[in-house]
């Protein structure tokens, strides 16, 4: 057995040791293999017989209803051509089809799907602070771009803002 080592590692390492290995990159194959089922066996097909999984070199498959699963207990070579030739090699040996029987299939996403963000709502009253601040404030050049973007509709009148007349310093060094 492999002795531990007490020694901090990066993240980036110690993934590097774990997802390095062989089969590792096997596990990482066959999880590709069953996002592109659908691809591999073609829609109409994939729909009706589904993967649950392997047990070592044995496929296992879901089927809809017992006449799917006798039906292409008879397909189970060409399906596992099609895999085999997907991992690039023959990994899979056997084919076992079961009934799903409410079990998730592995050619879908098992986390739920997040509703779309809400727009967000237009504040009722919106510029009438305008009036009463600061032009010359950085907070009021903000809250005008605010209202612009809520409001474009709104005609808001620039401000004439005194600029200030600051001498420049005179870079030559001469004085």
């Amino acid at each position: 057995m492999h002795k531990r080592e007490k020694k901090v590692r990066s993240a980036s390492e110690a993934l590097g040791m774990v997802l390095g290995t062989p089969e590792a990159a096997l596990e990482l194959a066959i999880a590709r293999l069953w996002r592109h089922w659908p691809e591999i066996l073609g829609p109409e097909i994939a729909e009706m017989i589904r993967p649950l999984g392997h047990r070592k070199t044995t496929m296992l498959l879901g089927a809809t209803n017992s006449m799917v699963m006798q039906e292409f207990s008879y397909f189970a070579q060409n399906i596992l051509d099609k895999a085999n030739s997907f991992l690039g090699n023959a990994y899979f040996q056997k084919v076992q089809i079961e009934l799903m029987a409410g079990r998730p299939a592995l050619d879908t996403s098992l986390l739920p799907k997040f509703p779309p963000r809400p727009a967000a709502p237009k504040p009722d009253i919106l510029g009438n602070l305008l009036p009463c601040m600061d032009p010359s404030s950085p907070v009021t050049s903000c809250y005008r771009a605010y209202v612009r973007h809520f409001r474009p509709e709104l005609d808001i009148p620039e401000l004439d803002i005194p600029k200030l007349d600051i001498p420049k310093p005179d870079i030559k060094g001469n004085e």
